[in-house]
């Protein structure tokens, strides 16, 4: 496996090992998937239910989500929420949440689209697209 490939997939999973602790820390049980087929990467329990949680980490002020890719359509089986990390040059973590919902409509206004559909190549949001949801820990608590 090439180094940057290595480089990518410890960075993927110390978003995943963050996002996790930073539940933790708010009294929510938390525990990351394993695998690289796997279709969610958190599973949080609360009270008699789970909730999905998709988690994208980067270094740059990019993330890149395939939003359109997977969930072209509303009804597929989606994440309920989404948390990306962005590790700074310091090695200090920033933490975004959303709902799916929410990452939706940001994805749509990033892509310029008017409606959810399919669509070729691959989603990104930018780090400034994704400001306002920084520490909304409270949409998951």
């Amino acid at each position: 496996m090439a180094r940057n490939q290595k480089d990518k997939q410890r960075l993927s999973i110390a978003g995943e090992y963050g996002a996790c602790a930073e539940l933790a820390k708010r009294g929510i049980d938390a525990s990351i998937t394993l695998g690289n087929a796997k279709a969610t990467d958190l599973i949080i329990f609360q009270k008699d239910s789970f909730k999905r949680i998709e988690v994208k980490t980067t270094r740059s002020t990019r993330f890149v989500t395939n939003f359109f890719q997977k969930y072209f359509d509303k009804i597929r089986l989606h994440p309920d929420f989404w948390i990306l990390v962005h590790i700074d040059t310091d090695n200090v973590s920033h933490f975004y949440i959303l709902t799916h919902e929410e990452m939706g409509e940001v994805q749509m206004k990033r892509n310029k689209m008017d409606r959810w559909e399919e669509i070729k190549g691959c989603d990104n949001v930018l780090l400034r697209d994704i400001k306002p949801f920084e520490e909304k820990w409270n949409k998951i608590v």
